[in-house]
């Protein structure tokens, strides 16, 4: 059973292809100077001018980002400077996701598994801690439009890791961050993972696993990111996260309280 996973605490910002300095979020330059564009990005978002690649209308509470926080696997390569607004990089924001992910199963009273299908590696956190690297050449960068390759190949692969994660400990329910946009009833957007929007690819990622009649929790994994952030420090004004890994991915944060 798949159920979208809203927090009122969270807003997702669909930041990956918004245009600093006529170029991409997505396709800019991870040098020295990354930092001072993420920057940029923040405050162009904050005076209501942000535009991106696929028209994304941005919500009118980005004017009122404090702070940045910065997490993910590519975060602390990234120097903030020069900026209106501070940033910090989150303690252990490799694993900050997954932080929020035992946080919502311990308020579902469930023990299970937090599953995060980052572009690059699936990390799964249940009674121990796995970690899978993408295979590009059997889950290649998918192209648009969506071709489809290697979509068999992405399911066996987590339907794999899922398998094993439930041989040690069988789960009683499942979070499971994505990549990609999520609609409100959980349909999916698209990202470099080769399934068309609104895909059920999910549903038969779990029935492969055998996993199918688990209650599983669908969320972006920057809101996830900020589910962590929030279970490890107080947010009092609104604080933007930025996961920085092989995209980058937003989440505005209002608070900290549930």
């Amino acid at each position: 059973m798949l159920t979208r996973h809203r927090d009122p605490r969270i807003v997702p910002i669909e930041v990956w292809d918004l245009v600093v300095d006529g170029v991409a979020l997505y396709r800019a330059d991870r040098g020295a100077g990354y930092g001072a564009l993420l920057g940029r990005a923040v405050e162009s978002l904050i005076d209501d001018i942000a535009v991106s690649v696929s028209g994304t209308r941005f919500p009118a509470l980005c004017r009122e980002v404090a702070r940045v926080v910065l997490v993910g696997g590519a975060a602390s390569e990234v120097v903030w400077a020069n900026a209106r607004v501070p940033a910090i990089h989150a303690a252990h924001g490799e694993h900050i996701a997954e932080a929020g992910g035992r946080a919502i199963l311990r308020r579902m009273g469930a023990q299970g598994l937090v599953v995060d299908l980052g572009q690059s590696r699936l990390k799964l956190s249940g009674a121990s801690r796995r970690v899978y690297a993408r295979d590009l050449a059997r889950i290649p960068v998918s192209m648009r439009p969506v071709e489809g390759f290697g979509r068999a190949a992405l399911i066996d692969w987590v339907a794999g890791a899922l398998g094993e994660a439930a041989d040690e400990c069988s789960p009683e329910a499942i979070v499971l961050a994505l990549p990609c946009e999520l609609s409100p009833d959980g349909a999916l957007g698209t990202c470099s993972y080769p399934w068309r929007a609104g895909d059920a690819i999910v549903s038969e990622m779990l029935a492969a696993a055998g996993l199918a009649a688990v209650p599983t929790m669908l969320i972006n994994d920057a809101e996830l990111a900020a589910v962590g952030v929030a279970e490890q420090r107080v947010i009092e004004a609104p604080t933007l996260v930025l996961t920085v890994g092989f995209g980058i991915g937003g989440a505005l944060l209002l608070r900290s309280a549930p």
